[in-house]
């Protein structure tokens, strides 16, 4: 009867730790894109509202997972035991709870939101083309500018095909911004068959209009010819993401040699 108790005692042992040992190779529960295999890392996810749905899947925990999600009017969710798909219903924030029958849980932030680009502005010059041109011209169009370095740019996208939006442009470091709306459309330059991002700008409460040219992952160089000149505000070599603003009508009256005119925003892209 004793060897009876001391082996049942022997096989409750061993199957507590195999219980223990399962249960730690399971390890935290965890989601990786189903497209790149990219694992959520900070519990958070951004969709866009005009996305068809985001994949992942589910990885960790014993599996028999259960969801809950916390707000379907602003999320909804697909799940057939393998790819859980989250589908945008309106602009918000909600959560997913995905938990198993062991006590692992994993919680994710989502915040359904349109589109942005921002930028940060580290400094500013200008080109210009013409005849009988002058180097002051050059730096009063960099010094005229209507966003200094350190200010922003923010496009936010209010259609899927992210050609229409607001801009709000911070002029500096502060938090005081200005707003406007844009078209946006796809061009060429003339000369090298560049590919660039066509802004078309008319802020609110104002009749200020711009015309912004963006090139992203592109070098510009500074240079100084007979007819084409350039200057960096601050001396620094450039950045290799930038706007170029036509600002020539506003210069042509007092220089009749110039042809062409941009004031230069170097860039870095904001996460």
């Amino acid at each position: 009867m004793k060897r009876t108790h001391f082996f049942h005692g022997i096989l409750l042992i061993v199957l507590i730790l195999s219980f223990m040992a399962c249960k730690d190779d399971h390890g935290p529960i965890y989601l990786v894109s189903a497209t790149d295999h990219q694992q959520i890392t900070d519990g958070k996810l951004e969709i866009s509202p005009f996305s068809k749905g985001e994949k992942f899947l589910i990885r960790g925990g014993e599996g028999n997972y259960t969801i809950k999600n916390e707000n379907k009017e602003i999320v909804d969710y697909r799940y057939d035991g393998d790819t859980l798909t989250f589908i945008p219903v309106s602009i918000g924030e909600t959560s997913t709870l995905i938990a198993d029958r062991s006590g692992n849980s994993y919680t994710l932030t989502i915040l359904v939101n349109n589109p942005q680009s921002n930028y940060r502005v580290e400094s500013i010059s200008a080109e210009v083309e013409g005849d009988n041109l002058t180097f002051e011209l050059v730096e009063q169009i960099a010094k005229d500018t209507p966003i200094q370095s350190g200010g922003r740019l923010l496009f936010t996208y209010s259609d899927a095909s992210l050609t229409l939006g607001d801009l709000k442009i911070f002029p500096n470091h502060t938090g005081n911004y200005q707003v406007g709306i844009f078209k946006r459309s796809l061009k060429y330059t003339e000369d090298t068959g560049q590919l660039y991002q066509q802004f078309q700008v008319e802020m609110a409460g104002s009749t200020t209009n711009y015309t912004f040219m963006l090139f992203e992952n592109e070098t510009s160089s500074t240079q100084t010819t007979d007819n084409t000149s350039s200057t960096n505000e601050e001396g620094a070599a450039t950045t290799n993401c930038f706007i170029k603003e036509e600002v020539t009508a506003q210069y042509k009256g007092e220089f009749s040699g110039l042809t062409k005119a941009y004031r230069i925003y170097h860039l870095t892209k904001l996460p």
